[in-house]
């Protein structure tokens, strides 16, 4: 019995040794020759591949011309109104827009304007701020003594001021409208005796675009002071434009479509009738844009249009206050502000007495 059990434990121990050994060697085999992989692909991991194209940055706001100081009305309208004095149809949340930032002297919504109003004043002009009903000064005195006019909210004019205007370009008065998606109404209205007039929707390219497919890429449609050296223009919210004789200065690639209709074609988004311009656009006035692509040269193409040519000769009849009328006891000085009458000019002292 003793015998048998050595037996049985020498042999389990050979078996044992035996597929150790086979183990490995198998191991050892396998070790040095692994099978083959595929390698991974990673094309998707190639940040040249994902990143969207952008356009190049472009040169400083600079002006060509050289005429003499000339005074220039600008009209921002209210921080609060929506894009283009309405309401904002674009696909952005209103919440994102930032908070007005405060620039040195040029703050809250005069920032919007800075590269322009800069460059007017680098090379000696004056630029007035007009805030609409509530400012002192009436606009129609203002531009008494202006030479140009600039509003990027034509929507926020009132039926008074939008009259004051009219008659300011058609007595040559240098105007440039810029009119974001959503004001195509108010457009109309104001530019419909120059037959200058807005569409509905707002303009998206899916192709030619710079890294958005609402910031579409416009190009000249011909020579022209306002596009002079201009190859390429970004703008982050256009609104399409149209003028009697489709004679656009500003249009879109044939890749782009408007929101309303969902066409693709060519629409145009700048338009100039004499004195007065119009773009479909005021974002590339701002200083974040201002250095995208030639964003820079049309502003600065802008600058000399407003300041170059004949003064304006345009009269508005008698000054008027706030109100609307002079108040009484009052007159209007040759710069419109309202100025109390001396008491020395007057039929009859305080108390009532007749004096000399």
């Amino acid at each position: 019995m003793s015998v048998d059990l050595r037996t049985t434990v020498g042999a389990f121990a050979l078996v044992f040794l035996a597929v150790v050994g086979v183990a490995a060697v198998g191991g050892v085999v396998l070790d040095d020759a692994p099978p083959e992989t595929e390698s991974v692909a990673d094309d998707h991991w190639q940040l040249d591949s994902v990143e969207p194209e952008t356009v190049s940055e472009g040169g400083e706001v600079e002006m060509e011309s050289t005429e003499p100081s000339n005074t220039v009305v600008v009209h921002l309208g209210g921080v609060t109104a929506g894009v283009g004095g309405g309401t904002s149809i674009l696909p952005i949340e209103d919440g994102d827009a930032p908070a007005g930032a405060d620039i040195g002297s040029l703050g809250g919504v005069q920032r919007g304007v800075a590269p322009l109003t800069a460059a007017l004043v680098e090379n000696g002009h004056e630029v007035r701020f007009y805030g609409g009903a509530a400012t002192a000064e009436p606009l129609s005195s203002m531009l008494s003594d202006a030479d140009a006019f600039v509003t990027t909210t034509p929507g926020a004019l009132s039926a008074t001021d939008a009259d004051a205007v009219e008659s300011f370009v058609d007595a040559g008065g240098r105007t440039l409208v810029t009119s974001d998606p959503g004001g195509a109404g108010a457009l109309t209205d104001f530019g419909s005796p120059f037959g200058v007039y807005g569409e509905a929707g707002y303009v998206y390219d899916m192709e030619n675009n710079d890294a958005n497919y609402l910031s579409v890429l416009v190009e000249p449609t011909g020579p022209g002071t306002l596009t002079a050296g201009v190859e390429e223009v970004v703008l982050r919210g256009a609104a399409p434009i149209g003028a009697a004789g489709d004679s656009a200065t500003l249009a879109t690639a044939e890749t782009s479509r408007l929101s309303t209709t969902r066409e693709a074609g060519s629409y145009g988004v700048a338009v100039r009738s004499d004195s007065l311009a119009v773009i479909g656009d005021s974002s590339f006035l701002e200083p974040e844009n201002a250095g995208r692509a030639d964003n820079g040269v049309l502003i600065g193409n802008v600058a000399d249009f407003l300041v170059t040519g004949p003064n304006p000769d345009v009269s508005f009849g008698p000054a008027t206050g706030t109100g609307g009328a002079v108040p009484p006891g009052a007159t209007i000085s040759p710069g419109g502000t309202t100025t109390p009458t001396d008491p020395s000019e007057n039929e009859t002292d305080p108390s009532g007495n007749a004096t000399a």
